[in-house]
């Protein structure tokens, strides 16, 4: 249901009741949004829930606002004949005829005829605004509720003459959902019944789901019976419609039970009718409902209903933490198989361009001394030899998927990973669950209208846009060369003396085999057994798991020092390399195919974990208070 905004002015509550009204006004709020942007099916609780606070108990919080008292049954039980009795005016239509009114008449005071906030709060209620009456016969008519003024002793009370419950045949009731209206707005219900009904379990049932949706609301019983029925019977009758209604115990819920004796006079409208208290009580029901102490009641009637309400509401929190869990798994389900996709992608990039373009970067920034060195070869010539004799024996085992030389092939060769990880990112992000070694997770509601509308997409076109990007992947962008030259300059400058002598050996990363290096292991997964220098790319798009290897074995003849010192100059640069490929291929995928399903989870997520924070202060001041 649509949200009903509430005015603070129409009910300024008490003291001691301004951090629960607070408190629940920020319950109404939040739980609906929560659940509104989860898309989440919380099964018709939600909709009762809220509308129980807006009719209930939200505008009822100030204990001196008059009690709502609604007269109640089933067709020609008396209920229009009563309430002319109780107001002492005939005011509602009479008749033989079931369903003979057809709208909600309420009865006010003089006193309180004048009182905006009175109308106020029984229009949110009752759906309507009230007009008043200006004759019976419009009671017969559907329509928007009236109300008419008495000055009977019941000021304190706003008396509702509500349609009936049960005219019609086979199910099908002409005035239940007008009266269902008026009756969760009252704060108590006189019922009234017969023998003929008193027992009718559809009507029973009806008024006890009004009487106890949220909290328990008081009742009169009212049995209309012959004169001819003893005390005792009509006692024996009441207790089954008391059962009916309540359950056990059911005697805290009765305000008190009454007979109303058939008589011609009242049913020709000549004599107003008499209701009177069953022993051991005594008096009639006019005088009992002057003598309601409202404040009490009224006190009594929130403390029922807020108990109810911050249980349902303590419910509702838990389905939203579990479903932000839901979201939060699926979405890094999504994220990983993002990760993998992009991986995939670049399973044979040319790697050793970037290696041999920061090598070329290094030598051209050396120092005078150790270009001097390098033309001498004194001071690398074992590492050269090293290197050489390392390629040599990687050459007899390179992976059988090694990357192609040409610049044609290699364009190509991406251009089928491109598409063979689209294509499996795409069935991965439109199925109802994913899986991965770590867990299977169902799509959260609230990534299903993006799912939805990217299985409508074109997907052939999609894949031919995705296909189209290789040459910019494959290009050789400015930003990398600037990284890439930034870079050199930030290792020269940490370099101490020894460091710097050391690191002549760079020279040799543009002989190394483009097979021997990161395209390696994005491809195979394998670091050549762990016995080579492997460098581990941490800290990037989440891919912990992903090591760069520069293939030199530790049989090659470098020293322990010499191999740490390469690992600790080639982490940057397949760092770098990686920032400006992985997060390419990123952007293409999230363009063409995460990004919807991503967006919306990670907002829903976002958006509901900080309105769950804002329950649960709610719900941690009404505990308080």
């Amino acid at each position: 249901m649509n949200p009903i905004h509430i005015d603070s002015t129409v009910m300024p509550p008490m003291t001691n009741l301004t951090p629960r009204t607070t408190a629940l006004q920020a319950l109404r709020t939040q739980i609906p949004a929560a659940a509104r942007q989860l898309d989440l099916d919380l099964s018709g609780a939600l909709q009762s829930w809220v509308h129980a606070l807006d009719v209930k108990l939200l505008p009822k919080l100030d204990p001196e606002f008059p009690l709502i008292v609604a007269v109640c049954g089933g067709g020609s039980a008396g209920k229009s004949t009563l309430f002319n009795s109780l107001i002492g005016r005939g005011a509602s239509p009479t008749g033989g005829r079931a369903g003979l009114n057809r709208r909600v008449l309420a009865a006010l005071h003089r006193s309180r005829a004048d009182n905006p906030s009175v109308f106020e709060v029984l229009a949110h209620g009752l759906g309507g605004p009230l007009e008043l009456m200006s004759d019976v016969e419009q009671l017969t008519t559907p329509g928007d509720p009236v109300y008419c003024v008495h000055t009977s002793p019941l000021e304190r009370l706003v008396l509702l003459d509500t349609p009936d419950i049960d005219t019609g045949a086979q199910g099908r009731y002409t005035n239940r959902e007008a009266a269902r209206r008026s009756l969760e707005s009252a704060d108590a219900f006189i019922y009234i019944f017969t023998n003929a009904t008193y027992n009718n379990r559809d009507n029973t049932d009806f008024i006890a789901q009004m009487l106890t949706g949220i909290g328990k609301r008081p009742c009169y019983l009212v049995y209309r019976v012959y004169a001819s029925f003893t005390d005792a019977e009509v006692t024996e009758h009441a207790r089954v419609v008391a059962r009916n209604l309540y359950g056990n115990p059911w005697e805290p819920h009765v305000l008190g039970v009454f007979r109303a004796d058939d008589d011609n006079r009242v049913a020709a409208g000549e004599h107003p009718m008499t209701v009177r208290a069953l022993p051991p009580r005594n008096g009639h029901l006019p005088d009992t409902l002057a003598a309601l102490d409202a404040v009490a009641l009224r006190q009594r009637l929130l403390h029922s209903m807020l108990s109810d309400a911050v249980d349902q509401a303590r419910r509702m929190h838990q389905h939203l933490v579990a479903a932000v869990d839901q979201v939060t798994a699926y979405l890094s389900a999504l994220e990983r198989a993002q990760r993998h996709a992009v991986q995939s992608a670049l399973s044979h990039f040319p790697t050793d361009r970037v290696l041999r373009r920061f090598a070329d970067i290094w030598v051209a920034t050396d120092p005078t001394h150790i270009r001097l060195m390098r033309r001498t070869g004194q001071v690398i010539e074992w590492p050269v030899k090293a290197v050489w004799s390392a390629a040599r024996k990687l050459s007899t085992h390179e992976p059988a998927n090694r990357v192609p030389t040409g610049q044609d092939d290699v364009a190509a060769q991406l251009g089928l990973d491109l598409l063979q990880a689209a294509n499996t990112l795409f069935q991965r992000t439109v199925d109802i669950r994913i899986s991965d070694d770590t867990a299977t997770v169902s799509a959260p509601a609230v990534v299903r209208p993006m799912q939805a509308r990217l299985r409508q997409k074109d997907w052939q076109a999609a894949l031919v846009h995705i296909q189209e990007q290789k040459e910019m992947i494959l290009s050789w962008s400015d930003r990398l060369e600037k990284d890439l030259r930034e870079l050199a300059d930030q290792l020269r400058r940490r370099m101490g003396v020894m460091d710097q002598i050391r690191q002549t050996f760079a020279a040799m990363l543009n002989v190394i085999p483009a097979t021997a290096a990161v395209t390696y292991i994005l491809h195979t997964g394998d670091p050549a057994g762990a016995v080579g220098i492997k460098v581990k790319l941490t800290g990037l798009l989440g891919l912990h798991d992903l090591y760069a290897l520069i293939a030199i074995p530790a049989t090659a003849g470098l020293k322990k020092a010499d191999r740490r010192q390469m690992a600790q100059m080639l982490t940057p640069v397949a760092q770098t390399w990686l920032a400006h490929k992985l997060l390419a291929v990123q952007a293409l995928f999230e363009e063409q195919i995460t990004g919807d399903v991503l967006h919306a989870a990670r907002e829903g997520k976002s958006q509901v974990e900080a309105r769950i924070g804002e329950i649960e202060k709610s719900l941690k001041t009404l505990d308080e208070h």
